[in-house]
């Protein structure tokens, strides 16, 4: 069964990508960290547009909302070792894509406020936040990583190869 099509596998891995090369690799504030910074907020946009008017049913953000009562269900499921795992991505996946779009449009919109509006060049706020969002970032992706490792080895479901082959 096709969980995810070949543009939401493509838009994970670019992510993946930028968003490394630009905290790891990139100076802050040279030329090549600003174009990551906009090619991030274009994947952004278009992973939104996706989101929202796209054909994959579990790309649509309206199937995956993370409530807290689906959260909670979701804790007590893996509690009580349910294994069924839900095509798409479970209430805490869900919760961390949100995490991650409000870090791009925040990371995007700090890091554009900074160098192209000559006022707010050297703001310290600016700066600072935008470095502590995107360390939060890290820290999300390496739970990220954790929880995808966790949950596969709990329910069987081969999560990696599906974000790589888009099948399941």
């Amino acid at each position: 069964m096709l969980i995810w099509d070949r543009l939401v596998r493509s838009w994970h891995w670019c992510l993946v990508a930028v968003v490394v090369a630009n905290y790891w690799f990139l100076e802050g504030g040279d030329d090549l960290h600003n174009y990551a910074g906009y090619a991030l907020f274009a994947l952004m946009t278009l992973r939104l547009g996706w989101g929202i008017w796209g054909r994959n049913p579990y790309a649509l953000f309206v199937n995956f909302v993370p409530t807290p009562a689906a959260i909670r269900q979701h804790l007590n499921d893996l509690r009580s070792g349910v294994k069924e795992h839900p095509a798409g991505h479970n209430p805490l996946g869900a919760l961390f894509i949100y995490f991650v779009f409000l870090s791009i449009a925040y990371l995007s919109i700090t890091g554009w406020l900074h160098e192209e509006v000559d006022a707010l060049f050297g703001n310290d706020f600016l700066q600072n936040t935008h470095r502590w969002v995107s360390d939060a970032l890290m820290i999300g992706a390496g739970i990220h990583i954790t929880g995808v490792l966790v949950m596969q080895k709990l329910t069987g479901t081969p999560l990696i190869k599906t974000m790589i082959t888009g099948k399941r």
